[in-house]
């Protein structure tokens, strides 16, 4: 039987990869398929051709020994079974990175293909977020949601959650094009009115931990003055301000509703007669039970996805909101269900990436006007923001979440590899 290789090894998975975009807002069946698809496929590949030198590399050590931590938690849980089922998973998202890195090696053009499918997901829902926000229902009739649109995502408001964590490897696609290709003053405007509409988008849907990365984001990329974005970036950041203050039910979510949960205004019993909570009541008794998960299995933690398990143990019940999937908040949720170990092990990559900034700063002389080297800051500023400590967050293990944490990965290492250094 003939067998294909170029058609099986690189353009189903090439075609899985650049369609990425447009999945991830389907729900996360299609984008875990097509990920777990493309890491199958580049394990039998790298076996059959060879492909060792993309094993040979910090990321694939740093992710290994991460991984063995997250199988010894499980294998340690009291539910074996369930935990291992996400610990033992977790592996694909190793392979798939690597695989978009010999994918960009294969045939660089995938960097348009996926530009291209972010504007075209990008426009779209900009426009059709506008539609549900002015008219109260989008164009496929699915209701404005508490206040808050949300697309085509229907009930679950994560439109702005999508938005935020793919915008960074949107503009650092641009940047990548850019610096290989002559790109006319309409295309340009296109793409920074695509920007324009998703930083929209994040403020309409009134997603509070959305709007805190996307500053954090701003915070981060200004800091390097890019001489070709700061400006629009900092017009766009302003624009929004406005926008909350000049739109009610934008100015009640974002600042008074805030204020509220964080300073205990609301005179209920079941609250504290006054001081500062941490996010929120909500929040914080999520927090304090995992704490005392951790206290109880202080080094590999009760296991991967165990939390949502234990907190209805009577010993883990200290409020009406103890009990929940998981603590919102990444390391919080590490310490409850991965110890000090698994903690300790993404903290301090945090704290390397923080390290790695501050000395990109200092040195990199003529990084404003460089174009090579400004995608890396934008996956480096989406890097910081994934793993901030202080913003609350989805579940370290949500397959739709794990999916765009994973998706800008085999870009950093393929810019990498290219030898364009940061420093």
């Amino acid at each position: 039987m003939f067998f294909d290789q170029k058609f099986f090894f690189q353009k189903i998975p090439f075609y899985l990869t650049f369609l990425l975009p447009l999945f991830l807002v389907t729900g996360p069946f299609l984008p875990d398929l097509s990920i777990s698809i493309c890491a199958v496929i580049f394990l039998i590949n790298s076996y059959k051709n060879k492909l060792y030198k993309y094993y040979r590399n910090y990321f694939f050590i740093i992710f290994i020994i991460f991984y063995l931590i997250l199988v010894t938690s499980s294998l340690l849980s009291e539910n074996i079974l369930f935990s291992l089922k996400t610990s033992a998973l977790y592996i694909r998202f190793l392979f798939f990175s690597l695989s978009t890195w010999y994918l960009l090696d294969q045939n660089s053009k995938l960097i348009k293909y996926l530009l291209f499918c972010f504007l075209i997901v990008f426009c779209f829902l900009t426009v059709d977020g506008l539609v549900q926000f002015n008219f109260g229902n989008n164009i496929f009739g699915y209701p404005y949601m508490h206040n808050r649109i949300s697309s085509v995502f229907k009930d679950e408001l994560i439109l702005g959650s999508y938005s935020v964590r793919s915008l960074p490897l949107f503009l650092a696609l641009f940047y990548v094009h850019l610096s290989n290709h002559y790109l006319s003053v309409k295309l340009k405007l296109l793409f920074y009115s695509t920007f324009a509409g998703v930083v929209l988008l994040i403020v309409l849907s009134q997603e509070r931990t959305s709007y805190a990365l996307l500053l954090l984001g701003v915070f981060y990329v200004l800091i390097f003055k890019i001489k070709l974005f700061w400006k629009p970036l900092l017009g766009m950041i302003l624009a929004s301000v406005i926008l909350i203050v000049s739109i009610p039910e934008l100015q009640k979510r974002l600042i008074i509703d805030t204020k509220i949960q964080l300073l205990n205004m609301q005179n209920d019993d079941t609250k504290r007669e006054k001081g500062l909570f941490l996010f929120s009541q909500l929040h914080e008794e999520h927090m304090r039970v995992a704490l005392m998960m951790l206290k109880n299995n202080p080094f590999f933690g009760v296991g991967p996805r165990m939390f949502k398990v234990k907190c209805h143990e009577p010993r883990y019940t200290i409020g009406e909101y103890s009990c929940t999937t998981h603590p919102h908040n990444i390391y919080m949720q590490l310490l409850a269900e991965t110890g000090i170990i698994g903690f300790g092990y993404i903290f301090s990559l945090f704290i390397f990436f923080l390290l790695k900034s501050i000395k990109l700063f200092y040195t990199a002389k003529n990084l404003r006007e460089d174009l090579h080297q400004i995608p890396k800051i934008f996956l480096l500023s989406f890097l910081f923001g994934t793993l901030f400590p202080i913003i609350p967050s989805g579940s370290f293990f949500n397959n739709w979440l794990l999916v765009l944490y994973y998706f800008p990965a085999g870009l950093f290492l393929w810019i990498v590899q290219k030898k364009i250094k940061i420093n």
